[in-house]
């Protein structure tokens, strides 16, 4: 399935460099893998046309809540919860074969508008579980980190650098609005407002409140 220079990085170590740290919920510091360089490691091993990710699910687990100011958010806002289910596939370099890994994710969000709090969301649980998706290839995509000892964490053998652009030796470049004429930018209606526009009357919820109250 997978050729003898793919084998060597799946089983080789996570390169410390890569890891970022965040606070976790308990306070404590958690380890974790950027999504975009989980994606750029997949480009690298098994091609760029070599595997694919497919949101298969995307559900709301609760309604979009609003919640009043707090030290945390002074101003208030909305929060809401969406889980996703992400198939990831992954093609042999000739095309016959393919190994198939789905996995779940999930994130609460929080936004000033019941529009950005949702659009944020979806696309934090489908990163989530393409992210817990591609763990299960190894340590490169972050296998490593759930060893609380991280044993195998550290400077790959073999690790090829990537070629740098020196700034001071690279040719000059036109302006990329060079050639054309300024204009002053048309105001464009915002998330909020085209949604706004959209909605329909709203009807009282079961509990008796009625949802058009939240911004969006």
């Amino acid at each position: 399935m997978f050729t003898a220079e793919q084998r060597a990085l799946l089983e080789g170590k996570l390169d410390k460099a890569v890891v970022k740290q965040r606070r976790g919920a308990n306070g404590r510091a958690v380890a974790y893998l950027e999504a975009w360089h989980v994606i750029d490691m997949a480009n690298e091993v098994f091609g760029f046309g070599n595997w694919d990710a497919e949101t298969v699910e995307m559900r709301r687990e609760h309604e979009p809540v609003q919640i009043p100011a707090s030290e945390e958010h002074p101003r208030g806002g909305i929060v809401v919860t969406y889980s996703a289910r992400v198939r990831v596939t992954v093609y042999s370099q000739d095309g016959s074969r393919k190994v198939v890994r789905e996995r779940s994710g999930g994130h609460r969000g929080f936004g000033p508008t019941v529009g950005q709090a949702v659009e944020d969301c979806i696309k934090a649980a489908e990163t989530d579980a393409t992210k817990r998706a591609f763990v299960t290839f190894g340590n490169i995509f972050g296998l490593a980190l759930y060893d609380r000892e991280q044993r195998n964490v550290g400077t790959p053998v073999g690790t090829r650098e990537r070629p740098r652009i020196d700034a001071a030796s690279a040719p000059s470049m036109a302006a990329i609005d060079e050639g054309f004429e300024q204009s002053e930018p048309q105001p464009r209606p915002t998330t909020s407002q085209r949604a706004l526009a959209a909605s329909r009357p709203s009807t009282p919820r079961p509990n008796g409140k009625d949802p058009s109250g939240m911004p969006y």
